[in-house]
């Protein structure tokens, strides 16, 4: 019998997986050329957005959730408060604190849309300009990279030009799997590679990409709409913005413990 279930066990495991080996022309950020890469970003003040993404990175609770987790992150690290109660005395966006027009079986189920990550990044406090590549062009996203990444950070920490996330096909850059969402946190201008901070880390830790690879990767059209995929810009809406967010139609069918209203803006002064 113990030998019985031991060979259960051995089966059972070798159907599974423990992470996956990057492609070499992806190095990890903790290898020694993800740490070239990194000092010449700092040299090079490209990873403006990174500290404040790390100090919110995050691994995605199922696997599905690339686009529910990226977005949880980028909030945090834009400082947008959910004005609702995550657990104890505090506000904190984690998945299930997250509102969206369907439940989140939905995106557990399907996956989550290039257009459904800008709508309920929206949705959820945030301004989003989603650009698809198709509709673009590589100048243009190399613009969007460095003035999220690029510059002198003299905000505390606050990151003025936004997040910005790329939706891509996985097998174009040479990894398992097709449709993911990352935030993009860093440029190494000279070597051309950007900072991807993959939130599958049980699949891929953070690494380094090319950004003419990146791009074709986002550029690659998705057979499910027969569309490319693109980026996102995420930033803080202004103040004007700010006050009509309130949309009646959103639900939270996946955390009613959460479920309570917005606290009033007045209350959080």
């Amino acid at each position: 019998m113990a030998g019985t279930s031991s060979r259960l066990a051995r089966r059972s495991l070798s159907q599974t997986f423990y992470r996956r080996p990057l492609p070499r022309h992806l190095p990890a950020l903790s290898s020694p050329a993800g740490r070239v890469l990194f000092k010449e970003a700092l040299a090079s003040n490209g990873l403006k957005s990174y500290f404040a993404l790390a100090e919110t990175y995050e691994t995605q609770s199922e696997p599905s959730f690339c686009g529910i987790t990226t977005l949880s992150m980028s909030l945090n690290a834009l400082g947008v408060d959910p004005r609702r109660r995550w657990k104890g005395v505090w506000r904190w966006y984690t998945d299930a604190m997250l509102e969206s027009h369907v439940p989140l079986e939905t995106f557990e189920r399907d996956g989550m849309s290039f257009d459904e990550f800008a709508g309920v990044a929206r949705w959820n406090g945030a301004e989003a300009r989603p650009i698809r590549a198709g509709e673009s062009d590589i100048e243009t996203f190399r613009e969007a990279v460095e003035k999220a990444c690029v510059g002198e950070d003299e905000s505390d920490g606050e990151l003025e030009d936004g997040v910005l996330v790329a939706s891509y096909n996985r097998s174009v850059l040479g990894q398992t799997g097709e449709g993911h969402f990352s935030p993009v946190a860093g440029l190494a201008p000279s070597s051309d590679m950007v900072l991807v901070l993959d939130t599958a880390r049980f699949k891929y830790p953070p690494h380094w990409v090319p950004t003419q690879l990146l791009w074709e990767a986002m550029a690659d059209i998705n057979p499910w709409n027969g569309k490319s995929r693109g980026y996102v810009s995420l930033n803080v809406p202004s103040k004007k913005d700010d006050e009509t967010l309130e949309c009646p139609t959103k639900v939270l069918a996946w955390a009613p413990d959460h479920a309570s209203p917005k606290m009033p803006r007045e209350a959080l002064r």
